[in-house]
Formats: structure tokens, C-alpha cells, sequence
């Protein structure tokens, strides 16, 4: 019941793994687990110039 709490509680939105201010580009590595690649939004836009 505890797992069950802890998980609703640490994210408010369930789509969207990263930080307020922040977006997914993709997955990554990490400790040997795949999870989320966060990068400010600021940052992820500078692509989209053309």
C-alpha cells in the first residue's frame, strides 16, 4: 500500500516524467536501467530553429 502512495504522490502528472521547466528528448541509461532523458525546455526548442 505504501508502493501505491509513493507513486501518485511524487509525480502530478502521469504522462510527463520530468520537472516542471523540463521535457523528454528520449531515454537513457542509467545504473543499468532505462529512464527518461530530461533537458530544460530552453534547450530541446534550439533544434527546432530552421
Amino acid at each position: 500500500m505504501a508502493n501505491a502512495s509513493k507513486t501518485n504522490s511524487s509525480k502530478s502528472s502521469d504522462k510527463d516524467p520530468c520537472w516542471k521547466g523540463y521535457e523528454q528528448v528520449g531515454m537513457k541509461s542509467k545504473d543499468g536501467k532505462q529512464v527518461p532523458n530530461c533537458v530544460p525546455e530552453n534547450k530541446s526548442s534550439s533544434k527546432k530553429k530552421s
